[in-house]
């Protein structure tokens, strides 16, 4: 390597190929430098940078956005391929470079190869690709997914600085292909940074004079994160044109404008304002008209991109020319003028894609009220009882207890005598003399070794005396060695070793202690989930705090009623996925089955069908060596398009019977097999699905094909539902009232006395028949019990 006698990288592996930068040809401007993290194992074998798996992404990308790889300048942070691919300031790479040899050797390579690059003309433009690059050559350390799209100063010691633009490395679009077109926009991005006519600080007069009847709001409530939803907005920015916004105050004589401003808008533009910053302003009186159109940026961007995340920043780096400013937040006032400018200009460019994708009555007649009945639920809560939690943890605890004796001894649970820092009796003096105001006592600290990645590793994987000596169990997504659940169920199946069940059993009931029974919960009388309009990109909604469309059975027993003499009622379903599926793909004996009985059940049919016994014999048994149990795995995943190898793979089954039960189901639904193979081509040649509700998704990731079966029946069950909902809320007989949605299932509360007349009225709506689905209607069961976790 020339120049690199001193390198540690060097020293360490003499052997290792020099990749020096790739030059455009001498017909070229040289005025675009594109920096890289490492060469990869084709680039050390050619001696030029990204040509490999990572080279042919960048074409893909550049080719999207036209522009010539041959008018490009392409270097790396460091010049030869480190070990394993891992970059020498990597933790990992401690296995083969001390520390303080990998700084040593990055800073060798800016100081003598890259820095001189840099040095050697005025690029007009820099292309930072992943996160090495941007910490090396753009000094930012906020990470690559917060600071990519965000135009940057590249500072050269007595030069002047350089223009650039970090993205998202090939190697990463790789692994996660649903940020492709995320990257493209980067590399085809303006570095022209928009300027800022903001008023973070008006007047009453300047606030006086602000009569848009269309414009963009922000609230920011500095206590927010302290004392909870109830904190009151203090600020609220307002702009209704692009780089132009003020920040106005939430005091005196400003309140009675702000109450001008907003019940005389025609049109408002927010970002997660609906179930936000709309409900807070309502709590300060200042309101809108009914008439108004909202305008949530969140959800409209939703609608376009389901596939992306939706914060601010992210929406904000794929519209607008601005650095990222989120971790910025010394003037607020300032801080809260960027929001909202940032909010209008997103606004601009998404609703014309909206209306133009044919999205827009989905979004007002859906979306809308959809958050709105989010925000409802999120406010209403659910009542537990603080009996039952401790209940459910006294059984949870002894069930722990009792699988912890499976395990060897140095995977249990035990104490550990530690030094903790206590008060200072008064007094106390330290070694110099001086009063001191805290002492190390002994104390003793509880250590859970089968909680640990790296102890359930070695006791699975290790050939120690003790440990089971497995091959290692791959994640198929990061290529790392795991102990998740399915290695678990795969190493269970294959020995039958009792303690690997018992680890199994401890996981689900450590999250089910930590996420849904905790012990902090016998001090709060409800629970106050969130629902997420833009949770997923199949449209269905997601929850949080507490996930509870995540809750295992065991722990919805703590869920009850607000009121003594009242009911919990679920209404859900039944198959909706499985029929929507039948109903797509024209399958007329499938939904036969169906229509004949609004109770049946395609796994114990399925069971039926590979055992050759009547439907009626079969038992329900999930495990997946039961027959229902094998069905039911085979029956999914043929749903959403998995061969035979990876159901197999997936659930540890053998692949020969694995191959001939799914072609037993296939020939069994032989015009959904059809339907399948038709919407993949349709998806790859196309590139997008639409429901028969107007939703959309776009397909662009190598798991396109079963990404498109799930999306159409998923998508379509979730509008269905929604349209249930906004349908539902406004006529609930008084006071019943819907507490969650979960899945395919809608849970509600009311009297004893009520519980009949719910039922009709809930029956009516959600069992109409659908004419975007050529008048078809969907059976629901019902449960109701004194709990969520009692109803049948």
């Amino acid at each position: 390597m020339p120049g690199c006698k001193s390198c540690p990288m060097q020293r360490l592996f003499p052997g290792n190929t020099f990749v020096a930068p790739s030059y455009p040809d001498g017909s070229k401007d040289l005025v675009r430098l594109v920096i890289a993290e490492a060469p990869g194992a084709d680039e050390a074998a050619v001696g030029k940078p990204l040509i490999g798996g990572s080279g042919r992404i960048l074409d893909k990308l550049l080719q999207r956005v036209g522009i010539a790889r041959d008018g490009l300048t392409i270097a790396n942070c460091i010049q030869c391929q480190p070990p394993q691919n891992i970059f020498p300031t990597d933790h990992a790479a401690r296995k083969y470079i001390s520390k303080e040899e990998a700084l040593e050797a990055v800073s060798h390579c800016r100081r003598n190869h890259l820095g001189p690059l840099l040095d050697s003309r005025d690029w007009r433009r820099v292309d930072l690709l992943g996160d090495k690059p941007l910490r090396l050559v753009g000094g930012k350390n906020n990470g690559i997914l917060n600071a990519r799209g965000s135009s940057l100063l590249i500072e050269r010691p007595g030069k002047s600085p350089l223009r650039g633009l970090a993205t998202l490395h090939p190697a990463y679009l790789m692994r996660d292909q649903v940020y492709l077109p995320v990257a493209a926009n980067d590399l085809a991005k303006s570095l022209d940074i928009a300027p800022e006519f903001y008023t973070p600080f008006p007047t009453i007069d300047e606030v006086r004079k602000f009569v848009s009847t269309t414009f963009a709001f922000d609230i920011e409530c500095p206590k927010y994160r302290i004392v909870g939803d109830d904190a009151p907005a203090e600020l609220v920015g307002l702009s209704d044109r692009a780089n132009h916004a003020m920040c106005v105050p939430i005091r005196g004589d400003y309140i009675a404008e702000l109450k001008r401003i907003f019940s005389g808008a025609k049109s408002i533009i927010g970002h997660n304002c609906l179930q936000f910053d709309l409900p807070k302003l309502r709590k300060l009186g200042i309101k809108v008209d009914e008439k108004c159109l909202v305008y949530d940026t969140m959800l409209l961007q939703h609608l376009v991109f389901p596939d992306f995340p939706h914060d601010l920043e992210f929406v904000g780096s794929q519209f607008v020319n601005k650095p990222a400013w989120k971790d910025d937040k010394s003037v607020l006032e300032t801080y809260c003028c960027r929001d909202t400018d940032v909010t209008f200009q997103c606004w601009q460019q998404l609703l014309p894609m909206v209306r133009k994708e044919g999205l827009l009555s989905l979004y007002t007649d859906v979306q809308v009220p959809l958050a709105r009945i989010c925000y409802l639920l999120h406010k209403t809560g659910f009542k537990v009882d603080a009996n039952r939690i401790g209940l459910v943890r006294e059984k949870l605890l002894a069930q722990l207890e009792t699988e912890e004796k499976e395990l060897p001894e140095f995977l249990r649970t035990h104490d550990v005598a530690v030094y903790k820092r206590a008060p200072a009796p008064p007094g106390t003096l330290g070694k110099s003399g001086k009063p001191i105001k805290y002492i190390r006592v002994p104390a003793t600290d509880q250590v859970v070794p089968w909680r640990s990645t790296a102890a359930k590793a070695r006791y699975l994987y290790s050939s120690e005396e003790g440990c089971l000596g497995f091959e290692p169990i791959l994640d198929p997504k990061s290529g790392n060695v795991t102990t998740g659940k399915v290695a678990l169920d795969k190493l269970y199946s294959r020995s039958k070793i009792r303690a690997i069940k018992a680890l199994r059993i401890l996981n689900q009931l450590d999250e089910t202690l930590s996420t849904f029974a905790k012990a902090e919960m016998v001090k709060v009388s409800r629970m106050y989930p969130h629902f997420n309009v833009h949770g997923t990109a199949s449209g269905r909604l997601s929850s949080s705090d507490p996930n509870l469309q995540n809750i295992p059975e065991s722990a919805r027993v703590i869920y009850v009623p607000s009121h003594e003499g009242w009911k919990i009622v679920d209404v859900d379903y039944s198959q909706i996925e499985n029929r929507l599926t039948a109903y797509f793909a024209g399958d007329v004996e499938r939904l036969e089955r169906f229509r004949r009985d609004p109770a049946f059940s395609e796994h114990k049919y399925a069971a039926s069908l590979f055992l050759n016994i009547p439907y009626e014999d079969v038992v329900k048994d999930n495990d997946k060596d039961a027959p229902y149990g094998k069905a039911k795995r085979i029956v999914h995943g043929t749903n959403y398009g998995m061969g035979h190898r990876k159901i197999a793979n997936l659930y540890d089954m053998d692949s020969r019977e694995t191959l001939r039960l799914q072609n037993l189901w296939k020939d069994a639904i032989r015009p959904t097999s059809e339907w399948q193979a038709k919407v993949g081509q349709e998806a790859h040649d196309k590139g997008v699905l639409v429901t028969p509700f107007g939703r959309k998704r776009w397909f662009w990731t190598a798991s396109y094909y079963t990404e498109a079966l799930s999306f159409l029946p998923q998508s379509t069950a979730a509008d269905i539902i929604f349209r249930s909902m906004i349908q539902i809320v406004p006529i609930l007989p008084p006071p019943a009232r819907l507490l969650l949605q979960v899945h395919d299932s809608l849970v509600f509360e009311c009297p004893a006395e009520m519980v009949e007349n719910l039922i009709k009225v809930v029956k009516t709506v959600m069992e109409q028949p659908w004419k975007e689905l050529g008048g078809m209607s969907i059976p629901i069961g019902v449960k109701v019990g004194d709990s969520w976790g009692e109803t049948n």
